[in-house]
């Protein structure tokens, strides 16, 4: 269990009595480069989406090189770390990309969803679209967020905060 530090965007949305919740999907590039943000849930606005990113990204390059040294000698990374307020998720791909989840607590492991979000929706949708050039915001892929938020509500733990 890690403990997470106060920052100026929370990565969580929630209390501790709104229940199993997605918060955040990240999808990275190669060299660390954010290529799509998401996010549901949040009590507050996010104040810096750049300081926001690299708090994410400066973290799963901290667990992973801190898995590798005190894990076993074929650890290649980690899945998933669990705070008080959320658990992030992490999925890396043999091709470099990563895709991350932040959500509730008590959301079991997210591994599946984002193995089928990078390979029937990011590689149909992005990769393989003509339109799209590699390292750019998938946002010029309309489909691939579409997709990306019609896969994520249809999930048991999408939920959203009462209003």
């Amino acid at each position: 269990l890690l403990h997470s530090s106060t920052s100026q965007c929370p990565l969580l949305g929630s209390g501790p009595d709104t229940g199993a919740m997605i918060y955040n999907f990240y999808a990275f590039g190669r060299g660390r480069k954010l290529l799509c943000r998401e996010e549901w849930n949040r009590t507050r606005a996010c104040q810096d989406v750049a300081e926001e990113t690299k708090y994410i990204s400066g973290v799963l390059i901290t667990l992973k090189s801190f898995a590798q040294q005190i894990g076993p000698a074929n650890t290649k990374g980690f899945l998933a770390y669990t705070t008080p307020q959320y658990k992030l998720h992490s999925f890396d791909t043999p091709t470099g990309y990563r895709f991350v989840l932040t959500t509730d607590p008590s959301v079991p492991d997210q591994q599946d969803c984002l193995r089928y979000i990078y390979s029937d929706l990011f590689v149909e949708h992005v990769i393989k679209n003509p339109m799209y050039r590699l390292g750019d915001d998938v946002s010029d892929c309309p489909a691939f967020v579409s997709k990306l938020h019609g896969f994520l509500q249809t999930r048991p733990y999408f939920a959203t905060m009462p209003a």
